[in-house]
């Protein structure tokens, strides 16, 4: 008896490696391919008790028996609804954090879609297929994510060497005085790295001459002390390569700090409870007797002004110009 429908070659190669890919991870793949906070996110998540993973095997699965049975019209709808919902994925993905897992995932999703969009069309034999929104839309969300992924692997730079014993991370700015008062505080802690930005231009040129004396030993306290009377170079100076290496990292601590919702310098990260509000350290609250109030009068007493936590920043509306 003669075969009216072929093997779908293209389309049953990619659902194979797809169902592996995803009974993979459902099963806890041993290699850690995944390195974004997305994948720490979505790690655990679940459907009604159930991982995604057993599902793209389910849905994998049931397009490599399509793709065998030649179905290229069942398996052009079926991935097709698959990709309609993984836009979903992507869109709360972009809206969260990207996890590669995930966007691999999709990438199979997205390629599976188009073989069987293709075998579809053969099938049927039309010779041009047309613009798929579906894809484009697909495309985009996944080029956001990619984006999304790139920006998470470039990391913040300390401009003082820091392990694993660092608590507390300072992002400063040569300009801002409560930076100079906040840097001068906690110079020599080894529990502390600094992260330098550039609040105006000349301070790349203030970091730049600062590494060079944190190199010959001087303290963080001291080299930023030294710097502040730098002047920028003058003439293709500013083009140095090590010089726009130094605008980069610099940058990119900036978008740290306003990615985090703030644009205001210093701005501290800390990886536990500050000491400073720990018990034994916080002011005791001195109790006021009950007192009698006549009839008729207001009977709440004034709360007494608290002391600041925050006792200067600059950045934002407020420029860094006060010496």
């Amino acid at each position: 008896m003669k075969r009216t429908r072929e093997i779908l070659v293209g389309s049953l190669s990619v659902s194979l490696l797809a169902t592996a890919f995803c009974l993979w991870s459902a099963l806890g793949n041993g290699v850690n391919i995944c390195m974004t906070a997305g994948c720490a996110l979505y790690q655990d998540f679940t459907l009604w008790g159930i991982s995604l993973w057993w599902g793209g095997v389910l849905v994998f699965a049931f397009l490599s028996s399509l793709a065998l049975l030649g179905a290229a019209s069942a398996g052009y709808a079926v991935s097709g609804l698959a990709l309609l919902t993984d836009l979903l994925l992507l869109s709360v993905m972009a809206l969260t954090a990207p996890c590669i897992s995930c966007l691999a995932a999709a990438f199979f999703f997205a390629m599976t879609y188009l073989c069987f969009r293709k075998a579809a069309a053969v099938q049927s034999g039309r010779t041009e297929q047309g613009r798929s929104w579906l894809f484009f839309i697909w495309l985009l969300l996944f080029t956001v994510n990619l984006g999304a992924v790139a920006r998470t692997q470039l990391s913040v730079w300390p401009i003082t060497a820091g392990g694993e014993d660092v608590q507390v991370r300072m992002f400063f700015s040569p300009s801002c005085p409560s930076c100079r008062q906040g840097v001068e505080s906690l110079s020599g802690r080894v529990d502390v790295a600094f992260f330098p930005l550039a609040e105006n231009d000349d301070d790349v040129y203030r970091i730049a001459h600062m590494q060079t004396l944190l190199d010959t030993g001087r303290s963080p306290a001291e080299a930023l002390a030294a710097v502040q009377e730098t002047e920028a170079p003058g003439g293709l100076g500013v083009l140095k390569p090590g010089l726009l290496w130094l605008r980069f990292r610099m940058l990119c601590n900036k978008a740290h700090v306003f990615m985090a919702g703030a644009q205001t310098v210093p701005f501290l990260e800390f990886h536990g409870l500050p000491s400073s509000l720990s018990r034994k350290d916080l002011p005791r609250v001195q109790k006021n007797p009950p007192r009698e109030f006549p009839a008729g009068l207001d009977h709440t007493l004034p709360l007494e002004p608290l002391e600041p936590l925050v006792s200067g920043q600059c950045g934002g509306v407020k420029p860094c110009t006060e010496r």
